[in-house]
Protein backbone atom coordinates (compact mmCIF):
# COMPACT_ATOMS: atom_id res chain seq x y z
CA UNK A 1 0.00 0.00 0.00
CA UNK A 2 1.32 3.59 -0.75
CA UNK A 3 0.68 5.40 2.14
CA UNK A 4 1.82 8.57 2.77
CA UNK A 5 0.73 8.98 6.63
CA UNK A 6 0.47 5.78 8.47
CA UNK A 7 -2.68 5.87 10.90
CA UNK A 8 -5.36 3.03 10.96
CA UNK A 9 -9.15 3.44 10.74
CA UNK A 10 -10.57 1.84 14.39
CA UNK A 11 -14.31 1.07 14.62
CA UNK A 12 -14.39 3.26 17.69
CA UNK A 13 -13.32 6.65 15.36
CA UNK A 14 -17.05 6.44 13.87
CA UNK A 15 -18.76 6.24 17.58
CA UNK A 16 -20.01 9.14 19.10
CA UNK A 17 -17.46 12.20 20.92
CA UNK A 18 -18.92 14.17 23.35
CA UNK A 19 -17.66 17.23 23.47
CA UNK A 20 -18.45 19.64 26.64
CA UNK A 21 -19.47 22.36 24.52
CA UNK A 22 -22.69 24.26 23.62
CA UNK A 23 -21.25 24.38 19.81
CA UNK A 24 -20.73 21.34 20.10
CA UNK A 25 -22.06 19.43 17.05
CA UNK A 26 -21.77 15.89 15.60
CA UNK A 27 -23.41 14.22 12.70
CA UNK A 28 -22.97 10.87 10.35
CA UNK A 29 -23.45 11.13 6.66
CA UNK A 30 -24.64 8.70 3.80
CA UNK A 31 -25.39 8.87 0.42
CA UNK A 32 -26.43 6.62 -2.72
CA UNK A 33 -26.69 6.20 -5.92
CA UNK A 34 -28.62 3.38 -7.70
CA UNK A 35 -29.10 1.21 -11.12
CA UNK A 36 -32.31 2.46 -11.45
CA UNK A 37 -31.40 6.60 -11.78
CA UNK A 38 -32.69 7.26 -7.95
CA UNK A 39 -29.67 8.99 -5.52
CA UNK A 40 -30.38 9.87 -1.38
CA UNK A 41 -28.16 11.62 1.25
CA UNK A 42 -29.21 11.13 4.65
CA UNK A 43 -27.73 12.57 7.48
CA UNK A 44 -28.05 11.36 11.09
CA UNK A 45 -27.38 14.78 13.22
CA UNK A 46 -26.32 13.82 16.79
CA UNK A 47 -26.07 17.91 17.25
CA UNK A 48 -27.30 19.35 14.66
CA UNK A 49 -24.73 22.75 13.62
CA UNK A 50 -27.32 24.25 11.47
CA UNK A 51 -29.68 25.37 14.23
CA UNK A 52 -29.47 26.32 17.61
CA UNK A 53 -29.03 25.61 19.53
CA UNK A 54 -27.43 22.46 18.34
CA UNK A 55 -30.22 18.99 18.71
CA UNK A 56 -30.69 16.08 17.62
CA UNK A 57 -32.41 15.79 14.23
CA UNK A 58 -32.20 13.60 10.68
CA UNK A 59 -32.20 14.96 7.23
CA UNK A 60 -33.17 12.95 4.24
CA UNK A 61 -33.63 14.37 0.50
CA UNK A 62 -34.12 11.31 -1.88
CA UNK A 63 -33.37 12.73 -6.10
CA UNK A 64 -35.83 10.69 -8.54
CA UNK A 65 -34.15 9.91 -12.29
CA UNK A 66 -35.47 13.26 -13.29
CA UNK A 67 -34.05 15.04 -10.79
CA UNK A 68 -36.75 16.26 -8.52
CA UNK A 69 -36.26 16.12 -4.96
CA UNK A 70 -38.19 14.73 -2.40
CA UNK A 71 -37.26 16.06 1.09
CA UNK A 72 -37.47 15.11 4.83
CA UNK A 73 -36.57 16.37 7.98
CA UNK A 74 -37.67 15.93 11.84
CA UNK A 75 -36.02 16.79 15.36
CA UNK A 76 -35.63 14.94 18.38
CA UNK A 77 -35.55 15.11 22.07
CA UNK A 78 -32.39 14.23 23.58
CA UNK A 79 -33.75 11.93 25.84
CA UNK A 80 -35.21 9.75 23.02
CA UNK A 81 -31.65 9.54 21.09
CA UNK A 82 -28.90 6.77 22.43
CA UNK A 83 -25.23 6.85 20.44
CA UNK A 84 -22.36 4.32 21.67
CA UNK A 85 -18.61 4.89 22.44
CA UNK A 86 -17.72 1.76 20.93
CA UNK A 87 -18.86 2.13 17.48
CA UNK A 88 -21.18 3.12 14.96
CA UNK A 89 -24.59 2.75 16.64
CA UNK A 90 -26.70 5.75 16.90
CA UNK A 91 -30.75 5.62 17.77
CA UNK A 92 -32.88 8.84 17.11
CA UNK A 93 -36.29 8.30 18.17
CA UNK A 94 -37.19 5.06 15.57
CA UNK A 95 -34.22 6.04 13.30
CA UNK A 96 -31.24 4.32 13.20
CA UNK A 97 -27.49 3.98 11.69
CA UNK A 98 -25.76 0.66 13.71
CA UNK A 99 -22.27 -0.95 12.17
CA UNK A 100 -23.39 -5.10 11.94
CA UNK A 101 -19.75 -6.56 12.19
CA UNK A 102 -18.69 -5.17 8.81
CA UNK A 103 -22.00 -4.06 7.38
CA UNK A 104 -23.99 -0.91 7.99
CA UNK A 105 -27.49 -1.40 8.16
CA UNK A 106 -29.77 2.08 8.39
CA UNK A 107 -33.55 3.27 9.28
CA UNK A 108 -34.52 6.95 8.27
CA UNK A 109 -37.69 8.10 7.80
CA UNK A 110 -39.20 11.63 7.96
CA UNK A 111 -42.51 13.23 7.14
CA UNK A 112 -43.17 9.94 4.64
CA UNK A 113 -39.96 9.91 3.15
CA UNK A 114 -37.31 7.34 4.09
CA UNK A 115 -34.96 4.59 3.53
CA UNK A 116 -34.01 0.79 5.31
CA UNK A 117 -30.64 0.43 3.74
CA UNK A 118 -27.64 -2.65 4.24
CA UNK A 119 -24.51 -0.98 3.34
CA UNK A 120 -21.63 -3.57 2.22
CA UNK A 121 -18.00 -2.01 2.65
CA UNK A 122 -15.87 -2.65 -0.85
CA UNK A 123 -12.81 -0.83 0.51
CA UNK A 124 -11.77 -0.15 3.92
CA UNK A 125 -12.53 2.99 6.83
CA UNK A 126 -9.89 5.58 6.60
CA UNK A 127 -8.57 8.57 8.18
CA UNK A 128 -5.78 11.57 7.53
CA UNK A 129 -4.20 11.46 10.68
CA UNK A 130 -4.55 10.41 14.33
CA UNK A 131 -7.60 11.61 16.61
CA UNK A 132 -9.40 12.87 12.95
CA UNK A 133 -8.84 16.30 13.32
CA UNK A 134 -8.63 18.44 10.46
CA UNK A 135 -8.65 21.66 12.50
CA UNK A 136 -6.60 21.88 16.04
CA UNK A 137 -5.81 24.88 16.37
CA UNK A 138 -6.97 28.56 18.19
CA UNK A 139 -10.25 28.30 16.56
CA UNK A 140 -11.63 25.37 17.33
CA UNK A 141 -11.63 21.64 16.82
CA UNK A 142 -13.31 20.00 13.72
CA UNK A 143 -12.90 16.01 12.81
CA UNK A 144 -13.83 14.18 9.86
CA UNK A 145 -13.35 10.43 9.45
CA UNK A 146 -14.12 8.29 5.87
CA UNK A 147 -15.85 4.79 7.99
CA UNK A 148 -17.08 3.63 4.36
CA UNK A 149 -15.67 5.28 1.67
CA UNK A 150 -17.42 3.06 -0.82
CA UNK A 151 -20.17 0.40 -0.47
CA UNK A 152 -22.64 -1.72 -2.36
CA UNK A 153 -25.83 -0.99 -1.73
CA UNK A 154 -29.42 -2.34 -0.67
CA UNK A 155 -32.37 -1.72 0.54
CA UNK A 156 -35.89 0.16 -0.28
CA UNK A 157 -36.68 4.01 -0.49
CA UNK A 158 -39.83 5.01 0.60
CA UNK A 159 -41.54 8.36 -1.32
CA UNK A 160 -44.89 9.29 0.36
CA UNK A 161 -44.51 5.83 1.57
CA UNK A 162 -44.66 4.25 -1.36
CA UNK A 163 -41.47 1.72 -1.57
CA UNK A 164 -38.51 1.82 -4.24
CA UNK A 165 -36.29 -1.52 -4.27
CA UNK A 166 -32.69 0.02 -4.78
CA UNK A 167 -29.71 -1.91 -5.57
CA UNK A 168 -26.23 0.66 -5.91
CA UNK A 169 -22.97 2.02 -4.43
CA UNK A 170 -22.86 4.57 -1.64
CA UNK A 171 -20.39 6.23 0.96
CA UNK A 172 -20.46 7.22 4.94
CA UNK A 173 -18.80 9.55 6.77
CA UNK A 174 -18.47 11.33 9.82
CA UNK A 175 -17.81 14.79 10.98
CA UNK A 176 -17.79 16.65 14.80
CA UNK A 177 -16.48 19.26 16.53
CA UNK A 178 -15.98 21.69 19.42
CA UNK A 179 -16.36 25.03 17.63
CA UNK A 180 -19.31 26.48 15.56
CA UNK A 181 -18.06 25.16 11.84
CA UNK A 182 -17.68 28.33 10.35
CA UNK A 183 -15.56 29.64 13.03
CA UNK A 184 -12.80 27.33 12.10
CA UNK A 185 -13.43 26.70 8.55
CA UNK A 186 -14.70 28.79 5.34
CA UNK A 187 -16.29 26.34 3.65
CA UNK A 188 -15.25 22.72 1.94
CA UNK A 189 -14.94 20.90 -1.24
CA UNK A 190 -15.57 17.46 -1.22
CA UNK A 191 -16.64 14.33 -3.79
CA UNK A 192 -15.60 11.04 -4.80
CA UNK A 193 -15.66 8.83 -7.47
CA UNK A 194 -16.07 4.96 -8.49
CA UNK A 195 -15.82 3.73 -11.73
CA UNK A 196 -15.65 -0.43 -11.76
CA UNK A 197 -12.34 -0.46 -10.75
CA UNK A 198 -10.99 2.77 -8.94
CA UNK A 199 -12.40 4.51 -5.96
CA UNK A 200 -11.62 8.13 -5.75
CA UNK A 201 -12.46 10.17 -2.77
CA UNK A 202 -11.21 14.26 -2.23
CA UNK A 203 -11.65 16.81 -0.09
CA UNK A 204 -10.25 20.02 1.32
CA UNK A 205 -11.53 23.30 4.20
CA UNK A 206 -11.28 26.68 2.64
CA UNK A 207 -9.39 28.74 5.11
CA UNK A 208 -11.20 31.11 7.72
CA UNK A 209 -8.37 33.50 8.55
CA UNK A 210 -4.65 33.86 6.85
CA UNK A 211 -3.33 31.45 9.16
CA UNK A 212 -4.42 28.70 7.87
CA UNK A 213 -4.12 27.29 4.56
CA UNK A 214 -5.96 24.82 1.84
CA UNK A 215 -4.54 21.36 2.68
CA UNK A 216 -6.52 18.67 0.30
CA UNK A 217 -6.90 15.28 1.21
CA UNK A 218 -6.69 12.48 -1.40
CA UNK A 219 -7.91 8.67 -1.08
CA UNK A 220 -7.32 5.84 -4.00
CA UNK A 221 -8.69 2.39 -3.89
CA UNK A 222 -8.34 -0.20 -6.69
CA UNK A 223 -10.22 -2.54 -6.54
CA UNK A 224 -10.92 -4.03 -2.68
CA UNK A 225 -7.28 -2.44 -1.77
CA UNK A 226 -6.10 1.06 -0.70
CA UNK A 227 -3.40 2.52 -2.73
CA UNK A 228 -3.33 6.14 -1.41
CA UNK A 229 -4.04 8.38 1.19
CA UNK A 230 -2.56 11.62 1.93
CA UNK A 231 -2.79 14.90 3.06
CA UNK A 232 0.23 15.62 1.32
CA UNK A 233 -1.45 17.15 -2.06
CA UNK A 234 -1.03 19.08 -4.47
CA UNK A 235 -4.46 21.68 -5.38
CA UNK A 236 -4.62 24.02 -8.19
CA UNK A 237 -7.36 26.26 -9.30
CA UNK A 238 -7.97 26.27 -12.56
CA UNK A 239 -10.86 28.60 -13.31
CA UNK A 240 -13.27 30.12 -11.12
CA UNK A 241 -16.66 31.69 -12.21
CA UNK A 242 -19.53 33.91 -10.86
CA UNK A 243 -22.52 31.86 -9.77
CA UNK A 244 -24.84 34.44 -10.41
CA UNK A 245 -28.09 33.21 -8.09
CA UNK A 246 -25.79 33.44 -5.09
CA UNK A 247 -23.28 35.88 -6.50
CA UNK A 248 -20.19 34.11 -5.21
CA UNK A 249 -17.62 33.21 -7.52
CA UNK A 250 -16.44 29.68 -7.46
CA UNK A 251 -14.07 27.29 -8.66
CA UNK A 252 -15.25 24.74 -11.64
CA UNK A 253 -11.51 23.57 -12.84
CA UNK A 254 -9.73 21.92 -10.14
CA UNK A 255 -6.85 19.81 -10.52
CA UNK A 256 -5.60 17.46 -7.36
CA UNK A 257 -2.24 15.69 -7.65
CA UNK A 258 -0.05 13.56 -4.93
CA UNK A 259 2.87 11.35 -5.78
CA UNK A 260 4.22 8.82 -2.65
CA UNK A 261 6.35 5.56 -3.05
CA UNK A 262 4.02 3.25 -5.32
CA UNK A 263 1.52 5.64 -6.39
CA UNK A 264 1.40 8.62 -8.84
CA UNK A 265 -2.38 10.24 -8.98
CA UNK A 266 -3.35 13.44 -10.98
CA UNK A 267 -7.04 14.25 -10.80
CA UNK A 268 -8.93 17.06 -12.92
CA UNK A 269 -12.43 17.64 -12.38
CA UNK A 270 -14.70 20.35 -14.05
CA UNK A 271 -17.54 21.56 -13.25
CA UNK A 272 -20.27 20.33 -15.83
CA UNK A 273 -23.79 22.03 -14.16
CA UNK A 274 -25.09 23.08 -10.51
CA UNK A 275 -27.82 20.53 -9.74
CA UNK A 276 -28.79 22.56 -6.20
CA UNK A 277 -27.88 25.95 -4.66
CA UNK A 278 -29.45 26.53 -1.32
CA UNK A 279 -28.82 29.24 1.27
CA UNK A 280 -29.47 28.85 4.47
CA UNK A 281 -28.87 31.86 7.70
CA UNK A 282 -29.02 30.04 10.80
CA UNK A 283 -26.67 29.60 13.77
CA UNK A 284 -24.23 32.00 11.73
CA UNK A 285 -25.61 35.43 11.45
CA UNK A 286 -24.53 35.85 7.41
CA UNK A 287 -25.61 33.51 4.56
CA UNK A 288 -24.74 29.79 4.08
CA UNK A 289 -24.19 28.59 1.10
CA UNK A 290 -24.17 24.99 -0.25
CA UNK A 291 -23.70 24.22 -4.09
CA UNK A 292 -24.69 20.09 -5.17
CA UNK A 293 -22.56 20.35 -8.66
CA UNK A 294 -22.56 17.43 -11.48
CA UNK A 295 -18.70 17.26 -12.04
CA UNK A 296 -16.17 15.70 -14.69
CA UNK A 297 -13.78 13.77 -13.73
CA UNK A 298 -10.28 12.84 -15.40
CA UNK A 299 -7.84 10.58 -13.45
CA UNK A 300 -4.54 9.21 -14.33
CA UNK A 301 -3.22 6.55 -11.95
CA UNK A 302 0.56 5.31 -11.90
CA UNK A 303 0.68 2.34 -9.77
CA UNK A 304 3.54 -0.18 -9.04
CA UNK A 305 4.35 0.79 -12.80
CA UNK A 306 1.02 0.81 -14.59
CA UNK A 307 -0.68 3.74 -16.17
CA UNK A 308 -4.46 3.49 -16.45
CA UNK A 309 -6.69 6.83 -17.51
CA UNK A 310 -10.05 6.91 -15.85
CA UNK A 311 -12.88 9.36 -17.01
CA UNK A 312 -16.45 9.78 -15.96
CA UNK A 313 -18.93 12.22 -13.90
CA UNK A 314 -19.97 12.28 -10.16
CA UNK A 315 -21.22 15.03 -7.67
CA UNK A 316 -19.16 17.51 -6.67
CA UNK A 317 -19.92 19.53 -3.09
CA UNK A 318 -18.56 22.97 -2.58
CA UNK A 319 -20.01 25.14 0.86
CA UNK A 320 -19.54 28.55 1.99
CA UNK A 321 -19.61 28.97 5.63
CA UNK A 322 -18.12 32.20 6.07
CA UNK A 323 -18.57 35.35 4.26
CA UNK A 324 -16.91 34.91 0.66
CA UNK A 325 -13.49 36.85 0.47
Amino acid sequence: MADAIPVVYQDKDDAVHPMDTEKYYEWWYLDGKFDNGYTCALTYFWRNYFTNPHIPAVLLDIYTPEGKRHRGFAAYDPNDCTASLEKCDVKLGDNFLRQEGKQYKMRLNAHKIGAELTFDPVVPGWKGIDDCWIVYDETGKQAWVNAIPRANITGTLYIEGKPVSVKGQGYHDHNWGDADMHESMGGWCWGRMYDDIYTFQYGWLLPVNDKQKITPQLYVAKGNKEILRSVDVEYIEEKKELHKESGNVVPTDMIVKCKVAEADISLHIKIIKYLDCEKTVGVAKFPLYYYRRLASYDAVVTYQGKTDRVTGEAINEYTYLSPVK
